[in-house]
Order: structure tokens, then C-alpha cells, then sequence
């Protein structure tokens, strides 16, 4: 189909329909974007199967800790990424000029906003949690009721600063010259930015918006695991490797987070409870009047003080083996909070360079263009490698996955 537009002054002709359109976009695909869908496929076949796993395994086997709760979260976001963002952006790739589904496109961008946003935000939270559990262990910590109040301040936040894209994205008419027909183009349609939007400044506020945001947010979190850090470190060259201020207090702030799986306590913390149990029946005998101390014979003195060391043995290790998994736990998450920087910066600073100079894009060569859109894809990296860092650094989500594939496994057989 074939008319003629004064929408374009160098094309007095436009094809906007049929076979031309077709082979076109297959070229371009093909030339320009299959890097891009290749990509992005092989995220979506890390991600999918790798988050559901995450879910599974944290909502039906982990303790009910904020940790949890965090966790949850993220793989929540990132499976609606795999599942819905993923497989759009599928779509939109392998019909890159003949997307004209207007409603659909703005959708699709809001969700992916919206879950990068809700990520940011839960990762903020997870920096303050592992920064107070670190530095301050005898403050109050942030528990699980807590921890799902800020996921939900996340969602709200997220809806509160993605829903420009609902306005400035949309199908946007892409002119592509015929070499050899002057004046003759081929009309497409893609999933960008609307076309009333396109030469006003709204694109570039809200771009630099998200960068501003996520700027703040990661200057933040540096600051926060910096100073987490630089704790570890200092109380792991301290001639006491455990601090006065965890023997004097209550082991309790380090026990209910970052231990383990299911919901039984281990039979160390419960010969440590006796024990605590027993250690206050003897600071009464000792307190008592001095008549009763000295009905004390000499064999159960030497008794009490022997399980007075022990105890004192086993509180000192029960708090070193908490201690561990809690450092273990912040680093996973702090690998996690890296993941998403890396991959989400980038994506903010192309966005900017492609609203602050309109024509840098076309001045590309064609692997030019074919590397500028994987980067601009990059922000699917923090979805997809956030279940590979669970695998590899806690030993007990590898456990539960072995289970669990062991399982099926004898189910199949």
C-alpha cells in the first residue's frame, strides 16, 4: 500500500503495508537486533526457570526472617521481568518496525519501570537492614513484619515514579529510505517513544530522572556496604574476635535472621538456652545469703563453674557461627545489589545520550547500532544472574535445589 504524506518531506511516498514492510523488517532484525533477541532469549532461559526456583525454594523452605522477605520480593520482580517484560521484548525485537499496538507498548514499558523501581528500593532496604544487623547488632532490628511494610512502600514508590511511561511511550513511525527510490520509504511502526513526544523535553526529564534516582540510591548503598565493610574487617584483625558488646548482650539479635532453613532450632541454641537457663538458677545461688553458699560442697562448685564454662564456650561459638552466616548472607545480597548497578547504569546513561542528541543513533554503523542495543537491554542482566549468586553463595539454597532435583528425579524413575 502505497499514498502520499507531507508527515515526512523527504519521502513524497510511503509504504506503510505489505510485502516491502515484511522483508524490511526481517533486514533489520536480522542486521541489527538478533544480537539483541539472542540476549535476551538467553536471560529469559536463565531467569525464568532460575527466579521460580528462588520462589520456590525461599517461600517453602526458608525461616520466616526479613531476609526472606526480601528475597521473595526480588525474585517476585524479576520473575514478572522474565515472564512478561522478557517475552515482549521478544516480540517487539523480531517485529521491530511493524509493532503497532499502542496500549500493549505502554504497558509494557510501565511494568518494566515499575519492576526495576520496586527492585531499587528493596535493595536500598536490604543495605540499611544488613548495615544495622552489622554495626549496630544491639539496636532494634528490622523484623519480617517490617520487612514486608517497606516491599509494599516499594510498590507504591514504583507506581508513583513509572507512570510517565505511560504517557511519553508508545508506537512510534519510523521512516526507513529505499537505496535506489528517492522520495520512496517504507513506514514502520515501534515500540519507543510516542511520536508526540518525540521532539519535546519529556523524554529527556524523565530519563534523567531515573538516572538522578538511581544515582542517589547507589551512592547509598555504596556508603552503607562500605562502612558494613570496613566493620568486618576491623572486627576480624581485632585480637577479640568477639566483640564485648555481643557477650554482654543478647545473642537473640544475631540468631533470628541469617541462621537456617525450617522452622526447627538447632540442637545447639537449644543446650545453649538450657544452659543460660542454668547460669541464672546459679547467679542466685551465688547471690543468696551467705549462710546457703556455704552449704556448697567443694565437688558441685567445681560442677557449677565447669558448666558455667561451657556455657559461656558454647555462647561464644553459637555467636561466631551466626556471626559467619550473617556475614555470608550480606555478602550474597551485596553481590545481588552490585548485579543490578551495573547492569541498570548503563541503560540510564544510553537513554540520555539517544534524548540529548536525537541523530546519534542513526549515525551509527550497523554494529554500531547492533551493540548500542544489547547495552540498552543490560538492565536484564540483575533478573536473570540474581538466582546464579544464590547458587553459588549459600550453601544451603545448593542443598535445598539438590533436594529438590533429587526428588523429582526419584519421582521420574
Amino acid at each position: 500500500m502505497a499514498n502520499n504524506s507531507t508527515e515526512f518531506p523527504m519521502c513524497s511516498t510511503k509504504i506503510t503495508t505489505g510485502i516491502y514492510l515484511d522483508k524490511t523488517n526481517d533486514q533489520v532484525f536480522k542486521s541489527i537486533f538478533l544480537p539483541s533477541f539472542i540476549f535476551t532469549l538467553f536471560m529469559f532461559l536463565i531467569g525464568g526457570p532460575g527466579n521460580a526456583l528462588v520462589f520456590y525454594i525461599y517461600f517453602s523452605k526458608w525461616r520466616k526472617t526479613t531476609a526472606r522477605i526480601f528475597i521473595l520480593a526480588l525474585a517476585g520482580f524479576d520473575l514478572i521481568n522474565c515472564f512478561f517484560t522478557m517475552p515482549m521484548e521478544l516480540t517487539v525485537l523480531h517485529n521491530i518496525i511493524t509493532f503497532d499496538y499502542n496500549p500493549v507498548c505502554k504497558v509494557f514499558r510501565y511494568i518494566t519501570f515499575m519492576m526495576n523501581h520496586g527492585s531499587s528500593v528493596v535493595l536500598a532496604a536490604i543495605a540499611i537492614d544488613r548495615y544495622i544487623r552489622i554495626c549496630y547488632p544491639l539496636r532494634p532490628q528490622l523484623r519480617p513484619h517490617h520487612a514486608k511494610k517497606v516491599v509494599i512502600l516499594a510498590l507504591i514508590l514504583a507506581v508513583a515514579f513509572a507512570w510517565p511511561a505511560l504517557l511519553i511511550y508508545g508506537s512510534q513511525t519510523v521512516p526507513i529510505p529505499i537505496p535506489g527510490k528517492p522520495h520512496v520509504c517504507i513506514i514502520g511502526k515501534t515500540c519507543l517513544y510516542e511520536d508526540g513526544y518525540i521532539h519535546t523535553s519529556y523524554p529527556l526529564i524523565f530519563s534523567l530522572s531515573l538516572l538522578v534516582g538511581n544515582v542517589i540510591i547507589d551512592l547509598a548503598m555504596i556508603i552503607l556496604y562500605s562502612m558494613i565493610g570496613y566493620q568486618v574487617i576491623k572486627r576480624g584483625t581485632s585480637s577479640n574476635p568477639t566483640p564485648l558488646k555481643y557477650r554482654k548482650g543478647s545473642t537473640s539479635t544475631l540468631s533470628t535472621d541469617d541462621n537456617c532453613l525450617g522452622d526447627k532450632r538447632t540442637e545447639d541454641q537449644e543446650r545453649l538456652d538450657n544452659l543460660q537457663t542454668e547460669n541464672h538458677n546459679e547467679k542466685h545461688v551465688y547471690s543468696a545469703p551467705e549462710k546457703n553458699t556455704q552449704k556448697l560442697t567443694k565437688q558441685s562448685t567445681a560442677s557449677v563453674r565447669r558448666d558455667m564454662f561451657r556455657q559461656r564456650s558454647l555462647s561464644i561459638s553459637s555467636i561466631e557461627a551466626r556471626k559467619s552466616q550473617m556475614y555470608k548472607t550480606t555478602l550474597m545480597l551485596f553481590m545481588v545489589t552490585i548485579v543490578f548497578m551495573g547492569s541498570f547504569v548503563p541503560y540510564c546513561v544510553i537513554v540520555i545520550i539517544r534524548a540529548l542528541d536525537k541523530s546519534y543513533y542513526a549515525r551509527l554503523s550497523t554494529a554500531g547500532k547492533a551493540v548500542y542495543n544489547v547495552f540498552l537491554r543490560n538492565y536484564m542482566l540483575s533478573s536473570s544472574l540474581n538466582p546464579i549468586i544464590y547458587c553459588f553463595l549459600s550453601i544451603q539454597f545448593r542443598q535445598q535445589c539438590k533436594d529438590l532435583f533429587d526428588r523429582i528425579k526419584k519421582r521420574l524413575l
